[in-house]
């Protein structure tokens, strides 16, 4: 069905549907050691139908000395592509705590690994926001590792999330 309402469309609760957003959220936290290649979050993956979405995510996370913080990348699949520039925003790669002044925002592709740092202790969260929009219907993943492979931990927590909403 196409986007937006034209004259003489019937209402129906899927026509309805179809433009709410999409969320899901991290229900517990995720540590990573010992890996700097992204892999797929388990959580963070959303289905999205046929259009254009522009997909938020909200990052609380940390890493502790020797990790190096977090590296992001996403992972479009069945279909989904990106349909405009990543937007990035979080503590710069060498920020060494939540309180660092170092901060990135930029643009990227969606394969790009992008790193935010923090290596305070895991007591001490920071916290990175991306969006990008994507032309579905496919599926879209957040993936993530450390920036420097450790025995440390990277913890992705409980309460991230990513929002998606019909755009076009």
């Amino acid at each position: 069905m196409p986007f937006p309402w034209l004259a003489g469309m019937r209402v129906t609760a899927d026509r309805l549907n179809e433009h709410n957003p999409v969320f899901v959220l991290k229900g517990s936290d995720e540590e990573r050691t010992s890996t700097s290649t992204p892999a797929d979050d388990p959580n963070l993956t959303l289905n999205v139908a046929d259009g254009v979405w522009r997909i938020e995510a909200s990052l609380d996370y940390a890493g502790e000395s020797g990790s190096g913080g977090l590296r992001v990348d996403w992972n479009l699949s069945g279909g989904a592509t990106v349909h405009a520039i990543r937007r990035v925003q979080g503590p710069e790669s060498g920020a060494t705590d939540r309180n660092a002044q170092l901060m990135r925002s930029a643009v990227h592709g969606d394969t790009t690994d992008i790193t935010y740092g923090n290596t305070a202790t895991s007591s001490l969260r920071s916290y990175a926001r991306e969006e990008i929009t994507v032309e579905g219907p496919g599926t879209v993943t957040l993936r993530w590792a450390q920036i420097t492979s450790s025995s440390s931990p990277t913890t992705l927590a409980a309460g991230s999330y990513l929002l998606a909403k019909r755009v076009a």
